[in-house]
């Protein structure tokens, strides 16, 4: 069973991840969540890591409405905590893999949602959808790649700070 602290953590660093999204909701396909995700599952189990995209995806919700968008973003992002807990070990901090890959990211987000189009309403209507936002991904793989060239090792460094702080690096390779 969790502790009391833990869940509390985990609802926080959810929490960074909503908040961070709302305050760059005015700009199309640029956003933290990604970089956030990122760093912070280098720091919790692909276990914790799963239950803030849950808590984040609710929180989402809950601002933005349910809708077939949610059950997309709690598989796309956890395909995306889990990618990064499988790399951790290879990548370690090294800003330039990550960017790269969290450009690649970016660039197949609609793709990833586009399978779940096609498998609700046919497969006509998901190719629409990626092809109709491919501008939208190409937005959002230059803007991942951009902040986390740029932001990666200070919020890693806060973080690995504050986790010391919290003591609960235990899981940090």
């Amino acid at each position: 069973m969790r502790s009391l602290k833990s869940w509390v953590l985990l609802a926080l660093i959810a929490a960074t991840a909503f908040v961070s999204q709302i305050a760059l909701a005015s700009l199309p396909n640029v956003e933290l969540v990604t970089l956030w995700f990122l760093i912070i599952a280098q720091f919790i189990t692909w276990k914790e890591s799963l239950i803030v995209v849950f808590i984040f995806s609710i929180l989402e919700a809950l601002v933005w409405g349910f809708g077939d968008w949610v059950i997309a973003y709690l598989w796309i992002w956890s395909l995306w905590m889990i990618l990064i807990q499988a790399l951790k070990p290879l990548f370690k901090q090294n800003e330039q893999a990550w960017a790269l890959l969290s450009a690649l990211f970016g660039l197949s987000f609609g793709l990833l949602f586009s399978i779940q189009y096609a498998l609700i309403y046919g497969l006509h209507m998901g190719i629409i959808y990626w092809v109709r936002g491919l501008l939208f991904d190409l937005i959002h793989a230059t803007s991942n790649y951009i902040l986390v060239i740029l932001l990666y090792k200070p919020i890693y460094k806060v973080v690995l700070k504050l986790m010391g702080k919290w003591k609960i690096n235990e899981h940090h390779n």
